[in-house]
């Protein structure tokens, strides 16, 4: 039988993914609009995963289907907020390759008074997203220092955008399919002597200027 695909989830912390609320009208006349938020962020290391950090390439997105997105609260299928099949919510590739989100408010919808509240209370700390990579569509570099080695997996290519989240709770204990890639990469490289080059941190740091630029 065919292995399905894993499901994994990835946390962009609000000072990154910006969730908020946009507003239309003035004054006494200002009303929310819509709940907005970055889900994706390309050329950017996330924390530590468990032994290693995540880029996501600027053109992971470009073969994704993404023909049918939920938008959920805190990754619960019981809250749907918005869906892009219903037109209630719109996603937008941005300049960096990365994902933006809208989910068009809906005042009579209790899930999404209760989230409103919680965004204006300061309790949603950022967005989450849960995708699927595809199959050879992940790379890894082990980058040495003079004190510690890391590990760096770059996402080159997303089959399926599953869904974007606001959350309340950090998602990234999902790493189990990205860890699983690490242990394959570990058993084809047991050894210094088999790995491919060590990539020094600076070369990785010159390749992530050129890949901006190039966006």
């Amino acid at each position: 039988m065919k292995k399905q695909p894993t499901t994994e989830r990835r946390f962009l912390k609000n000072d990154t993914a910006h969730v908020s609320l946009e507003y239309r009208g003035e004054g006494d006349d200002k009303q929310p609009a819509a709940f907005i938020g970055k889900a994706i962020v390309c050329n950017s290391r996330s924390k530590n995963l468990g032994g290693f950090v995540e880029i996501i390439d600027p053109k992971a997105l470009d073969e994704c289907d993404m023909s049918d997105v939920v938008g959920l609260f805190n990754h619960d299928s019981n809250y749907v907020l918005g869906r892009t099949t219903s037109g209630t919510m719109t996603l937008t590739r941005d300049a960096d390759g990365g994902l933006s989100y809208r989910i068009a408010y809906d005042p009579t919808d209790p899930d999404h008074q209760r989230v409103m509240a919680k965004i204006l209370r300061g309790d949603v700390v950022g967005s989450s997203f849960a995708f699927r990579v595809a199959a050879g569509g992940d790379s890894w570099d082990k980058e040495d220092t003079d004190t510690s080695s890391l590990y760096v997996r770059t996402v080159t290519k997303i089959s399926k955008l599953a869904d974007v989240s606001p959350v309340t709770t950090p998602a990234y204990g999902a790493a189990t399919a990205a860890k699983r890639s690490l242990d394959q990469y570990k058993e084809t490289y047991p050894t210094l002597e088999t790995a491919p080059p060590v990539v020094p941190l600076s070369v990785h740091r010159r390749r992530l200027q050129l890949l901006e630029r190039a966006a």
